[in-house]
């Protein structure tokens, strides 16, 4: 799922009619923001229907908190921001619910098994920080430029690049431990 780039000026008049108690401004802002706030749920919970419930879960919670936000020009990361603590609380719910299931989860195959590689990729991916799992979900599965990257997060472009390149050492570093030959790196 794209996401789509809103006009700063657009976004701060959509906030400000919400912040004023206009619920479809609001709306829009969800629907603008909604797969921003699933990259960013995803990139801790691993799964694409928990991303989805946080997501929803992260709107409920902004509708509710809207009037503690202070700078209408931060709104995105601010989101951003509940929506990483509302996916931590699904994330580590879920791992409860796991480890409760199942002890000792271990994956069979050889890496030529694509299916294989892609989980140890996954799991590879969900061992890295959250903010180097955040900016590979949305670079590489959610396909966000880094402008649009910057408008999510917050951050400058520079500091994208960076963190990106921090996320690939430390991604690589981890594949070579399953055995990943260089080539797939």
């Amino acid at each position: 799922m794209k996401v789509k780039v809103v006009d700063n000026l657009n976004n701060t008049k959509l906030i400000e009619a919400a912040l004023n108690g206009d619920i479809e401004s609001f709306g829009k802002l969800c629907k603008i923001n909604y797969a921003s706030m699933v990259a960013v749920a995803y990139a801790i919970t691993g799964d694409s229907q928990l991303a989805e419930d946080a997501a929803q879960e992260t709107f409920a919670r902004a509708l509710t908190q809207l009037k503690k936000l202070r700078n209408t020009k931060k709104f995105v990361p601010w989101l951003a921001s509940i929506c990483r603590n509302v996916a931590k609380d699904i994330a580590a719910k879920k791992q409860r619910q796991i480890k409760s299931k199942e002890q000792n989860l271990q994956y069979k195959g050889d890496c030529n098994n694509h299916e294989y590689a892609a989980r140890r990729i996954r799991k590879a991916i969900a061992q890295l920080p959250a903010n180097y799992k955040e900016i590979i979900v949305l670079r590489y599965y959610d396909g966000l430029s880094y402008e649009e990257i910057t408008s999510v997060l917050g951050l400058s472009k520079a500091g994208i690049n960076g963190r990106l390149t921090r996320a690939k050492r430390k991604l690589a570093k981890k594949l070579k431990q399953y055995n990943f030959a260089e080539k797939l790196l």
